[in-house]
């Protein structure tokens, strides 16, 4: 069962660090197998599968288990397959442990799952606004040929006024912020090998990502006025813990603003160092990350390695410890 610390419409620091940060990735995590130990091993878990499925339209069980990782990959069903497994693993943990829930976020599509955690959006609103974020943003990737990088070491204002300098704002964007070292930056394939090559002459290192499209860059323009008028139509209720949001690094509870901020979010900055850094400045150290794969554990301890104090844990580590302490 879902348990908040902290209710009502702005949030105080807590007077203990019991309660978890939930968070949930994004793209970038599939797997042929992928969600195999969440996927009908209860009512609740059975629920989250058939209404990806019936939603989507796309036999995601299948998907999930036998791919073909070519499909896997691709935008239009990896979204919808994170968001499934994310949501399943969830359901199951709450089924079994009574852990403290005390806010919650999501990296890039993964904020749909923090948003249904919160209660901002059941779970045909979640499949319903996945599907058509993900179908959005597959069109725009076919018609807007676009590459993403991983930057190392580099932080946000470097990167940012580099691009800048060079004048290639309007086809670039610093897609992820994801710590004091780590970008991602994206955009027309033309304008980032000019960016790749001064990097690469100024000694930082550049991995391009394993992604068919530029999310979060000038090129997903035209979708953020479809991705409006889609989320438009959904009910939405205020999140009953607070949900920091990629696009502004800050906890939202207007309705309007959450989903102009989805809108947004196609083209805007995620600010998951800010949104990381409010809530260890709020006080809580505590971090569950729920997921296919270790990726934002990964960044927290990268983040976090000077600090002393933070317990960042990941689902299946949690699942093992706990039985552990049972048997």
């Amino acid at each position: 069962m879902q348990v908040c610390e902290s209710v009502g419409k702005r949030f105080m620091a807590p007077t203990s660090v019991e309660g978890w940060m939930v968070i949930f990735p994004g793209q970038g995590s599939p797997t042929i197998g992928m969600g195999g130990d969440v996927c009908d091993v209860s009512p609740g878990t059975r629920v989250v599968w058939d209404c990806a499925s019936d939603i989507s339209g796309i036999d995601i069980r299948k998907l999930c288990q036998k791919g073909p990782m070519t499909r896997l990959t691709k935008t239009l069903y990896q979204q919808l397959a994170v968001t499934t497994v994310n949501t399943a693993m969830l359901t199951l943990l709450r089924e079994r442990h009574a852990l403290p829930e005390s806010g919650y976020a999501g990296h890039s599509a993964g904020e749909y799952s923090a948003l249904y955690a919160a209660g901002v959006m059941n779970l045909e609103t979640l499949f319903h606004a996945v599907s058509r974020r993900a179908a959005i943003m597959q069109r725009l990737a076919e018609q807007r040929k676009g590459a993403m990088y991983v930057v190392k070491p580099c932080d946000y204002v470097a990167l940012r006024q580099l691009i800048d300098e060079m004048q290639l704002g309007d086809r670039l964007n610093v897609c992820c912020d994801n710590g004091r070292q780590q970008q991602v930056v994206g955009g027309e394939v033309a304008a980032l090998k000019t960016l790749i090559n001064q990097l690469t002459r100024q000694g930082v290192a550049t991995i391009k990502l394993a992604v068919n499209g530029a999310w979060h860059t000038p090129l997903m323009a035209e979708g953020v006025a479809q991705m409006r008028e889609a989320l438009a139509a959904l009910p939405f209720s205020s999140p009953a813990c607070p949900v920091i949001m990629n696009r502004s690094g800050q906890a939202e509870y207007a309705i309007e603003q959450i989903k102009e901020n989805l809108a947004h979010h196609l083209t805007d900055t995620v600010r998951w160092r800010d949104s990381m850094e409010l809530w260890s400045n709020m006080g809580y150290r505590r971090f569950l990350e729920i997921g296919n794969k270790k990726m934002l554990s990964y960044l927290l301890h990268e983040h976090y390695a000077a600090q002393s104090g933070h317990d960042i844990q990941h689902y299946y580590q949690l699942q093992r410890d706990t039985q552990q302490q049972a048997g």
